[in-house]
C-alpha cells in the first residue's frame, strides 16, 4: 500500500532522485547517477547528508505544486544537494544540523525556483546559482549557531576509509594516492571530485567514468578546458595552487560541458569557445576569491555561472551568424543527442518553425528564371522565380505562338502560396502582345500578400482585372487569387514570384524557401525547405486521403497488432500519448519503449526514440520514418537518422569522440512508392522502405519493410532483419 501512495503522490519518485546527482552535470542517465550517488558516500556522514537535502526539496515541490517534470528530471534537487554535500563536510552531524539541513534545504529550492522564473524569460539557464546563495546564507549564519559543531573527518581520512569499507577500501584509496600520475592528471581527477566535496583521486576516477558512460563527447571537453587550464596557469604565471589545492579547476571542467555540448551544439566552434572562456574564468576565480575572502567565503562555482549564464546570454543577442556555434533549443540532456539531432532535425523538420509557403500553382510548372536569373533576377531582386507551364516537346505554346491564349500557362488559376491577408493590388494594367514590354508599369498586375511581419509575397504579371480578392481581405493557401497574365516587363505569359521584407510592389527580395514541393527533372524528387532551380520542372504534393488519415494518430488512441514471427504468434498494443510538452509519441505497452512523432501538411515524421531495441515499436519507427502524405509511384525519399542510433555500440563509442569533428558512421533511410491499388472496398497504398547502417561507407547491416495502408488505417507491415521474416498486422 505505502508503494502504491507513494508512485500515485510521487511519479518516478526515484528517478527524480537520481536526476538530482546527474543534473550537475547536465544529464538524465541512471548509471552515471548510482555511481555519483556512491562516490558521495565515500563520506558517509557528507553522502546522508546531500541525499537528505534531496529527499528534502523534492518533496517540497511535489507538496507545493511545481512542474513534476522538472522535479523528476532532478532540476528543483540538484542545488539541494551541493549544499546539502557542502554541511556534510563541514559540520557534524546532530539534531541541530538536520534542523538547519531540512529549511535550507528549502530556501535553496525557493531560491531556485524564484530564478528559474527571473531567468526563463531571458532563455537562460540558473545552473548552481541556488547552490552559491544557499551555501553562502548558511555559511555565515552558522557562524551564530553554538550547538552546529565543526566537522572533524578529513582528518583521519585512512581511519575513515577503513571504518568505510574495511581493508579493501583502505587498500585501494592508499593504491591511487600512491599512483605515479603526472600532477596536471592527478588535479584534474581532485576537481572532479571537488564538484561533490571530495578530495581524492578515487572519487575523481570514479565520476570520470560515470560522465563516460553518459557522455563521450563531455569527457573530451572536460578533459580539453582542464587541460587548456592548466596550460594557462602555467604560461602566464599564476598561481597552479589555486588548482592544486583549493581544487578549483572544476569551473573549467563544468564550463567546458556546458559550453562545449550541453547549451551550445558540439562542434569545432564550441571548442573554440570553450578554449576563450578559460582565461577569463580564471580571472574570474582569482578576482571573485579576493572578493570573498573578507566574508571568509568560497567562490565555489561562481565563475562557472557567470561565465556560461552571460555567454549564452551573448549568443541569443547575435543578428548573424546565429548557428555559429549554433544553441541547443531541444534539448536531449547528452551532447551527442544534441549534436545529432541537430545535425538530422536542421534539414528534416526545419520547417516545423517556419510560415508554412506552397507553389502558387496547381500542376507542374518549370521554371524558367530561377535565382540570379541571367535576365531580370539580380543585385536586390536575385530572390525570385520566373514559371511557365511547358507541354510534353518543352513547348510554353500551342499553334504559332502569336497570340497570348496559344500559352499553356495564360490565364490558369494563382493560387495563395499561404494563409495571409492581401496588402497592395495592382489590377488595371493591359497585358501585352508577344513579345511587348512595359517599362513603365514593370511589374504588371501584382498582388503582394503579408503572411507575418515582415514576410511578404508578390505575385505579378498577372492578367487584367483576374485579380478576384480585395485589399485588407485575409484569404487561405491554396484560394485562387488571380490568373497568370503578360503585363508588365514581360514579353511572354509567365507568372513572377518572390518573398520579401516589406508590403511595396517591386521591393527587394527575401531570401526564404518553400516548405515543400515535388520536382520532376527525369527523377521524382520530394523537397523539403527547399528552393526550386533553373529548369527544374515543380509542382505541390497532392495529399493522399489514405495516408492522410491513416497516419493521423489521435492521443489515448490505442493500436493493437498480432505479429507472426516464425510461426509464433503474439499480441502487441501501441498507445497514442500527448507528454507535458506536447509532443507525441508510441509507447510500446509489452516493453516501455517510446517513438516520438509529428506531422506536418505533407509528411508524417519520427523524431525521437528511446527504450528498448528490441521492440517492435523500433522497427516501425525505423520503416516509417519519414512518409510523404502523397501517392506518387516511383517517388524515392532519403534521409538520415541520428547516429546515437547506430546498432554496434564499440563504432558507436568511437564516433561519439570525435563526432564534433569528423563522422565516419551513417545511418540512413530509403522508401519507395510503390504502387496504389483500388480494391471494391478500398484504396491500398503500399511502401518498401530500407534502412542502412555503413561504417567508412562499407554496408554493415540492413533492414528492409513493406508497410500497406487500407481502410485509412496502417494495416501491415512486413520486415526482413537477418534474412528472418517478421510479419505485423493490424488487428480492428
Amino acid at each position: 500500500m505505502k508503494q502504491k501512495s507513494l508512485s500515485v503522490l510521487f511519479p518516478l519518485f526515484w528517478q527524480s532522485l537520481i536526476n538530482s546527482y546527474t543534473q550537475i552535470f547536465f544529464a538524465k542517465n541512471k548509471v552515471m547517477g548510482v555511481m555519483i550517488m556512491l562516490v558521495t558516500l565515500l563520506d558517509f556522514h557528507a553522502g546522508i547528508s546531500g541525499m537528505l537535502a534531496v529527499l528534502t526539496a523534492n518533496t517540497a515541490a511535489y507538496l507545493i505544486g511545481f512542474n513534476r517534470q522538472q522535479i523528476i528530471n532532478g532540476l528543483y534537487g540538484f542545488n539541494a544537494l551541493l549544499v546539502g554535500l557542502g554541511l556534510g563536510v563541514y559540520f557534524q552531524l546532530n539534531l541541530s544540523f538536520f534542523i538547519i539541513l531540512i529549511f535550507i534545504s528549502i530556501l535553496t529550492l525557493i531560491f531556485t525556483v524564484t530564478l528559474e522564473g527571473i531567468l526563463f524569460k531571458y532563455g537562460l539557464p540558473y545552473l548552481s546559482l541556488p547552490f552559491l546563495l544557499g551555501i553562502w546564507v548558511i555559511t555565515l549564519s552558522a557562524r551564530q549557531f553554538d550547538h552546529l559543531e565543526l566537522s572533524q573527518r578529513g582528518i583521519y581520512t585512512l581511519n575513515e576509509m577503513y571504518t568505510l569499507g574495511g581493508l579493501p577500501m583502505l587498500h585501494t584509496y592508499e593504491w591511487f594516492n600512491a599512483l605515479e600520475w603526472a600532477l596536471p592528471i592527478k588535479i584534474y581527477f581532485r576537481s572532479l571530485g571537488a564538484i561533490f566535496f571530495q578530495y581524492h583521486l578515487f572519487a575523481g576516477l570514479l565520476i570520470a567514468i560515470g560522465i563516460i558512460i553518459w557522455s563521450r563527447q563531455a569527457f573530451l571537453f572536460s578533459v580539453v578546458g582542464f587541460a587548456g587550464a592548466y596550460i594557462f596557469y602555467d604560461s602566464v604565471g599564476a598561481n597552479i595552487g589555486e588548482l592544486n589545492y583549493s581544487y578549483i579547476g572544476f569551473n573549467f571542467i563544468l564550463t567546458s560541458i556546458a559550453i562545449g555540448g550541453f547549451f551550445v551544439v558540439p562542434s569545432a566552434l564550441s571548442l573554440m569557445w570553450t578554449i576563450i572562456t578559460i582565461p577569463i574564468l580564471a580571472f574570474l576565480i582569482t578576482a571573485g576569491s579576493s572578493w570573498l575572502q573578507p566574508f571568509q567565503l568560497s567562490v565555489f562555482s561562481l565563475p562557472f555561472n557567470l561565465v556560461v549564464i552571460l555567454l549564452i546570454y551573448t549568443f541569443k543577442l547575435r543578428e548573424r551568424y546565429t548557428d555559429r556555434p549554433a544553441l541547443v533549443y531541444i534539448q536531449q540532456f547528452n551532447p551527442e543527442k544534441n549534436l545529432y539531432a541537430r545535425l538530422i532535425n536542421q534539414t528534416r523538420l526545419a520547417q516545423l518553425d517556419k510560415i508554412p509557403i506552397k507553389l502558387p500553382f496547381q500542376g507542374f510548372w518549370k521554371v524558367t528564371q530561377g535565382i540570379d536569373g541571367a535576365y531580370t533576377h539580380q543585385k536586390g531582386w536575385r530572390f525570385a522565380w520566373d514559371f511557365e507551364l511547358v507541354d510534353a516537346e518543352g513547348k510554353t505554346f500551342t499553334n504559332e505562338g502569336n497570340a497570348l491564349e496559344d500559352y499553356y500557362c495564360f490565364n490558369k488559376p494563382i493560387l495563395a502560396p499561404a494563409d495571409g491577408y492581401i496588402y497592395e493590388i495592382e489590377n488595371t494594367i493591359e497585358d501585352n502582345d508577344i513579345g511587348g514590354f512595359n517599362l513603365k508599369n514593370n511589374w504588371g498586375n501584382t498582388v503582394v500578400m503579408s503572411h507575418a511581419t515582415g514576410l511578404f509575397s508578390q505575385l505579378s504579371h498577372l492578367k487584367k482585372e483576374s485579380i478576384c480578392v480585395q485589399k485588407g481581405q485575409f484569404v487561405r493557401k491554396g484560394e485562387q487569387i488571380a490568373s497568370c497574365g503578360n503585363s508588365g516587363r514581360s514579353p511572354y505569359p509567365h507568372l513572377h514570384f518572390q518573398f520579401q521584407n516589406s508590403p511595396e510592389i517591386g521591393a527587394h527580395t527575401l531570401r526564404y524557401a518553400f516548405t515543400s514541393y515535388l520536382s520532376k527533372n527525369g527523377v521524382l524528387s520530394f523537397h523539403s525547405l527547399a528552393q526550386p532551380i533553373q529548369d527544374e520542372f515543380v509542382s505541390n504534393n497532392q495529399i493522399n486521403e489514405t495516408l492522410d488519415k491513416a497516419l493521423h494518430f489521435i492521443p489515448g488512441q490505442e493500436l493493437l497488432f498480432e505479429m507472426n514471427e516464425n510461426g509464433k504468434v503474439s499480441k502487441l498494443s501501441w498507445l497514442s500519448e500527448t507528454d507535458i510538452y506536447n509532443f507525441t509519441y508510441f509507447v510500446c505497452q509489452e516493453t516501455g519503449a517510446k517513438a516520438y512523432f509529428t506531422r506536418t501538411a505533407d509528411s508524417f515524421y519520427f523524431t525521437q526514440y528511446e527504450g528498448d531495441k528490441s521492440s517492435i515499436l523500433y522497427d516501425f519507427y525505423l520503416s516509417a520514418y519519414q512518409i510523404i502524405i502523397g501517392v506518387h509511384p516511383g517517388l524515392v525519399v532519403t534521409d538520415h537518422f541520428p547516429l546515437s542510433l547506430f546498432p554496434n555500440p564499440v563504432m558507436k563509442i568511437l564516433q561519439d569522440f570525435v563526432a564534433p569533428f569528423y563522422r565516419f558512421l551513417q545511418a540512413t533511410y530509403r522508401i519507395e512508392y510503390k504502387k496504389t491499388k483500388n480494391s471494391i472496398e478500398a484504396e491500398i497504398v503500399q511502401v518498401q522502405s530500407e534502412v542502412r547502417f555503413t561504417i567508412f561507407g562499407k554496408l554493415q547491416s540492413r533492414r528492409s519493410y513493406e508497410l500497406e495502408f487500407k481502410n485509412s488505417q496502417f494495416q501491415r507491415m512486413t520486415m526482413i532483419v537477418n534474412e528472418q521474416k517478421i510479419e505485423l498486422n493490424r488487428v480492428l
